[in-house]
């Protein structure tokens, strides 16, 4: 386990940050999707609500079956970091989830779950010549 540097917790909690996760089917090909509800409570934790993410959640299943590890992606602008972790649990009920449910009850929408990842990895893949360098 790593802590996420502050400048990537700053990107990765801003809500303008467009931020996707990418998993591997069991096939072996990459999946992305978009995840708006990306957000790291503590610099050791990433959580993101389930809303229709079938796909993914059977992936990250999968993925945590075979000890892989899931890639998240943050971008603001010209400022991009990745962060490589692994999965650690889906839960059906927890605080994470009543917190989103709130907020999402104003667009009458409904969580039904939370992914928690712990970061293992974390990447500068900013438009810069730092892209790629290893953070931690």
């Amino acid at each position: 386990m790593v802590k996420i540097p502050k400048e990537v917790l700053d990107v990765l909690n801003h809500p303008d940050a467009i931020k996707v996760v990418a998993t591997k089917t069991p096939n072996g090909d990459v999946h992305a999707i978009v995840v708006g509800s990306i957000h790291a409570p503590d610099p050791e934790t990433l959580v993101f609500g389930t809303l229709i993410m079938h796909k993914t959640s059977e992936n990250l299943r999968e993925m945590r079956r075979k000890g892989e590890l899931a890639s998240v992606l943050v971008v603001k602008g010209m400022v991009s970091y990745e962060i490589r972790a692994k999965v650690v649990e889906q839960r059906k009920e927890d605080k994470e989830l009543d917190l989103m449910n709130e907020q999402l009850s104003l667009m009458g929408l409904k969580m039904t779950s939370v992914w928690y990842l712990e970061p293992r990895e974390v990447f500068d893949q900013s438009a810069s010549y730092k892209a790629g360098t290893r953070m931690v």
